[in-house]
């Protein structure tokens, strides 16, 4: 039986001003599972996302990563938590301007405590960008882009990769491109939650998850849902 590597259990986030955007969520993330999550515009998928990722925290619930409950932790044991647990990959791809390929993966290495120049060439040549290790973000294009925030996300080698709409800003073929990366690495046993709202992306993973005015409403595997419906 896989073990749970994220568990949300009641989880509900309420802005300033009431807005509800999660509303008593319950639900898990698993060892080497692609869960997809699908659901309109404002429905809570990219709040959700946040939580799990620990760049937020829910209003109320519980939320444990690795068995960590992140309630009541400080700033800095939050931030310890998600670098040595979670790997994110946004649909903005916040890479730093001035700074090379090599030196944008490296970051994530120096905000984790340990640089390490030939892991971080590892994580380039893994997405394919060996020829671009000195190339600064203006000089690649989104695609590549995109697959030097996979190899910043993976170079402190996560248990877990997020991803909100990773291939939104990139045209088919480069969105193709992304896509097989991220195919590749569930293969090879990596945990992935990803948002979208593409449904021919839903159909690459393991699992589906739909949420419409914060709650979830449907949470099925490919091939039966996961209550045995």
């Amino acid at each position: 039986m896989n073990t749970a590597l994220i568990s949300v259990d009641k989880v509900t986030k309420v802005y300033p001003g009431g807005t509800r955007a999660l509303d008593e969520v319950t639900l898990s993330f698993e060892e080497g599972e692609w869960t997809t999550i699908m659901g309109p515009s404002g429905s809570g998928k990219t709040t959700l996302l946040n939580i799990v990722g620990c760049l937020d925290l829910p209003t109320s619930g519980t939320v444990r990563i690795a068995g960590n409950e992140i309630g009541g932790v400080g700033q800095a044991a939050l931030t310890r938590l998600r670098r040595e647990n979670v790997g994110l990959i946004f649909q903005q791809y916040h890479l730093v301007p001035y700074l090379t390929a090599l030196e944008n993966v490296m970051l994530a290495q120096y905000y984790h405590g340990s640089l390490d120049g030939r892991k971080a060439v590892a994580a380039l040549q893994n997405v394919g960008l060996e020829h671009r290790l000195d190339h600064r973000p203006a000089h690649l294009s989104g695609g590549e882009q995109q697959r030097v925030c996979i190899a910043r996300a993976l170079v402190n080698e996560p248990a877990i990769l997020l991803a909100d709409e990773p291939t939104g800003n990139l045209d088919q073929m480069n969105g193709n491109v992304v896509l097989h990366l991220i195919q590749r690495l569930h293969e090879e046993g990596r945990a992935i939650v990803l948002v979208t709202h593409n449904p021919d992306i839903s159909g690459l993973g393991d699992r589906t998850i739909r949420i419409v005015d914060g709650s979830v409403t449907q949470d099925y595997y490919h091939g039966g849902d996961k209550n045995g419906g």
